[in-house]
């Protein structure tokens, strides 16, 4: 007989292996296929249509992975396709239901009882591992920014140039005869956490080398553990908190953060200064307003290290990508320049005149913010009760919701070609409406959700604002920058739904021989 053998030889890798082991190794692929179809976070909105499959046969499992890499373009497919309605789009560790703009106005009015906005962040930071989830439930640190910090910013400027100008002197070359390469991410890093130091917790811990360091590491390693733990359904999540590397570093800045920090609180309390010599900072004033757990030591600590996170990473971002639009295109340089020039010279300095006066550099953020948002998506809300829009599209708790923030769904409905960049977009608006502050760098609506909108809305987005001008008043004035020879613009990197300026991006800086000096 031919065809079958009895021989070892004829005999298939699957029949020589142990049956038992096949079974497992099947039962085993089989899982994790399946779960992630029943074990991620949120719940799908019944006729939001799924985009991202190849086909209708496509298993979610492929879905989900594909968003990894994929995230931009599948969500512009979603936005193009079913502008007007719900659409869903599958990560791997949720199901995410984009919800058109107009329904932004109502859902920014209801209580967090209904939709609660610091949930859904939190979530999507892996809160419960990377213990961010201490942020539920209090309000203390947007609080403090909010309504103590941000009503200070006139006095704030003198104290946001002294560290501008040190930072400067630190961070940058001082060659006026040779173009030197430079690596920008790590220069305007360097520049804004020590700004951001200086404002969120003072002398003397603000020029502290260790500190800064450890502030900038606290969100690289929180990045990379909230990445990774994305690309796994919820029900592995506890066994990476055990294993990750980023997670054994996390908590280990964090240990040396809190025994940096929790000395400064204890002195503060045992020898409080009087009132006109308190420090003028967001420990400060978070120390003010805390009750009961909150104003623990440690509590407070915590807390305070959450904070930072999102006031350093980006607003250097910001200014990473206003210097690239610069230097590719060059037309706006000079504008731009002369404008701070006349501001600086009419006031004599920096105070908050000063800032009102620079509307072709806010404008020229604002746009830059517009046409590279840090998210392909934004107004995050986890939905917890049951609620009914007022033109009927119910939406079940449990449904993670939010608003495409891509450049093609931002700015105003008439706006000309929304793809393509127009630095005094919002300055030519402005003219047409003086008395209005919608086109502001820092105004929020439904069409300029990078801040959110809304009582969530980013309580430190003015101070952000004076920073990032200054930053590229310092940067303007003082350097000429290029792209390296034979260079462009480096693309941003996506991941997820995230988008960020090129780590390894470079540019060629000089100091201009007429240079100003800032006062």
């Amino acid at each position: 007989m031919t065809g079958i053998t009895t021989s070892d030889e004829g005999i298939g890798l699957t029949q020589r292996l142990p049956s038992s082991y096949l079974w497992t190794t099947a039962a085993l692929l089989a899982f994790y296929v399946i779960t992630p179809f029943y074990f991620n976070r949120g719940v799908k909105l019944p006729g939001a249509p799924v985009v991202g499959a190849k086909s209708i046969f496509e298993p979610s499992f492929f879905t989900r992975y594909r968003f990894v890499v994929q995230a931009w373009a599948i969500v512009l497919e979603g936005h193009r396709k079913f502008k007007d309605r719900a659409f869903t789009v599958l990560r791997p560790d949720s199901t995410i239901t984009v919800l058109p703009k107009r329904y932004v106005d109502e859902l920014q009015s209801l209580p967090d009882t209904k939709v609660d906005g610091i949930q859904a962040i939190v979530d999507d930071l892996m809160g419960k591992y990377t213990g961010i989830e201490i942020l539920l439930n209090s309000h203390l640190a947007p609080t403090a920014i909010r309504s103590k910090l941000t009503p200070q910013l006139a006095t704030l400027i003198p104290m946001i140039e002294e560290e501008m100008c040190q930072a400067f002197e630190i961070e940058y070359p001082s060659s006026k005869e040779n173009w030197t390469e430079i690596d920008l991410q790590k220069r305007a890093l360097g520049v804004v956490s020590r700004v951001t130091a200086r404002l969120f917790v003072g002398f003397p811990l603000c020029r502290n080398e260790k500190w800064l360091e450890l502030n900038s590491q606290i969100v690289e390693q929180l990045f990379i553990t909230v990445m990774v733990m994305r690309n796994f359904p919820p029900w592995v999540h506890p066994v990476l908190n055990k294993i990750l590397p980023s997670q054994f570093k996390l908590k280990k800045i964090l240990r040396q953060i809190n025994s940096m920090l929790l000395p400064i609180i204890e002195e503060r309390r045992r020898n409080p200064p009087p009132p006109e010599e308190k420090p003028i900072d967001v420990l400060e004033y978070m120390m003010d307003l805390a009750k009961g757990k909150e104003a623990e030591a440690q509590n407070l600590a915590m807390r305070y290290c959450y904070t930072i996170i999102g006031s350093v990473h980006t607003v250097t971002g910001a200014i990473i990508d206003s210097v690239y639009e610069v230097c590719a295109r060059p037309e706006y340089g000079e504008p731009l320049r002369q404008e701070i020039q006349q501001a600086l010279d009419e006031e004599g300095g920096w105070n908050k005149t000063t800032l009102s006066k620079l509307r072709k550099v806010d404008s020229f953020m604002k746009e830059v913010q517009r046409m590279y948002p840090p998210s392909a998506i934004g107004f995050r809300r986890m939905v917890k009760e049951p609620l009914t829009f007022s033109d009927g599209l119910h939406i079940p708790a449990g449904t993670f919701i939010c608003v495409v923030v891509a450049p093609q769904n931002q700015g105003d409905d008439d706006d000309q070609d929304k793809t393509s960049f127009d630095g005094y977009r919002y300055y030519h608006k402005r003219l047409q409406n003086p008395d209005s502050t919608r086109n502001d760098y820092t105004a929020t609506d439904a069409d300029h959700l990078t801040f959110s909108h809304g009582r969530y809305a980013c309580p430190g987005r003015h101070i952000a604002s004076a920073e990032i001008k200054m930053a590229l008043a310092h940067l303007l004035l003082k350097y000429e920058f290029k792209f390296p020879e034979g260079k462009g613009r480096p693309a941003n990197l996506n991941l997820h739904e995230l988008s960020f300026p090129d780590p390894a991006g470079r540019i060629m800086l000089k100091q201009r021989p007429d240079q100003a000096v800032i006062l």
